[in-house]
């Protein structure tokens, strides 16, 4: 508040003659609290503000990037499975094919065929199932990065909510005994006059 607005608020205290003593000193701590520490409450209030909104966007972003991330995961994994499940039913039913035209003639031929085939199943349901484990583990890493994050982020605004608590509450103490000086000196005054 400047000069002009401290002028003004004195002033209404001396108009106001038929205010008890109490009330008067009252809404004189009142006043001098405000023009003391009432930037410095506003201030702290809007910090504390400013503070949960940059959490909670940094929160929404962490959240918007984790599902982009898993939905582009998803997008890459799933073709790929698609592909190979299309390209094992292509190949066994070519190899079938081919095994029933010569099973009478090429009974070795056709026991070494169907041994390559199911090692070349094998091999690409175990790819497919290394493919679907690292798309997992990925997944999982990321969550649990993400939980990190966010956990990170809520440990630091517990920790400044309870730090500028404790700095409120140090200024609030400064304010009371501020207050009992001023009395203790307006009493002073009040003596002095008197006598």
């Amino acid at each position: 508040m400047g000069a002009n607005n401290r002028l003004e608020i004195a002033g209404k205290a001396h108009d106001a003659p038929d205010a008890s003593p109490a009330d008067a000193g009252d809404n004189k701590m009142d006043q001098i609290r405000e023009l003391m520490f009432g930037g410095v409450v506003r201030d702290f209030d809007r910090r504390i503000k400013e503070l949960a909104d940059r959490t909670e966007n940094e929160m929404t972003r962490v959240v918007a990037d984790y599902e982009k991330r898993i939905a582009a995961l998803e997008a890459r994994l799933d073709p790929q499975i698609e592909k190979l499940g299309t390209q094992l039913r292509q190949e066994s039913a070519a190899r079938t094919s081919a095994l029933d035209d010569v099973d009478v003639r090429f009974a070795q031929a056709q026991r070494t065929q169907r041994g390559e085939i199911n090692a070349i199943l094998q091999q690409h349901e175990d790819s497919a199932t290394a493919a679907e484990t690292r798309g997992r583990e990925a997944l999982a890493q990321l969550e649990q990065r993400t939980q990190s994050a966010l956990q990170a982020i809520r440990d630091a605004l517990a920790s400044a909510r309870t730090e500028l608590g404790g700095q409120k509450l140090a200024r609030e103490d400064l304010a009371d005994l501020m207050a009992e000086v001023a009395l203790r000196l307006r009493g002073t005054q009040d003596a002095s006059k008197s006598g």
